[in-house]
């Protein structure tokens, strides 16, 4: 339906004067069906194709994403090319940080580290 990817990766549904935000196209679906609004897929290519892009953005920290050589935090200015530094600034800003996949979580962690050896 009207569905938007934003800057942050986030994705919006718009429907009428509702609208909805969430960090993946699952959970957005999610609310917008909880709310009781229409959710159906107009072009199944495109679909495909926001879900394949939506996973390869998933980071296994909460509200972290990868844009471009930068790791950034949701709903802030955050960004870093270390997730280390990211982390240090997300605390230091008293915002919450936490893994939401441990296995993603280590993989990106190592990997990361591993461009500064």
């Amino acid at each position: 339906m009207n569905v938007y990817q934003m800057d942050d990766l986030s994705w919006k549904y718009v429907f009428g004067e509702k609208s909805h935000t969430a960090d993946n196209l699952k959970d957005l679906e999610f609310l917008v069906r909880m709310h009781g609004l229409k959710w159906n897929i107009l072009d199944k290519d495109l679909a495909a194709k926001s879900i394949d892009e939506d996973r390869n953005n998933y980071t296994g920290f909460y509200k972290v994403y990868k844009n471009g050589e930068f790791w950034c935090y949701r709903g802030s200015d955050l960004k870093s090319h270390s997730l280390q530094t990211l982390k240090k600034r997300v605390l230091g800003e008293n915002l919450e940080w936490r893994e939401t996949d441990s296995d993603l979580a280590y993989k990106n962690w190592k990997l990361d580290l591993r461009k500064f050896e």
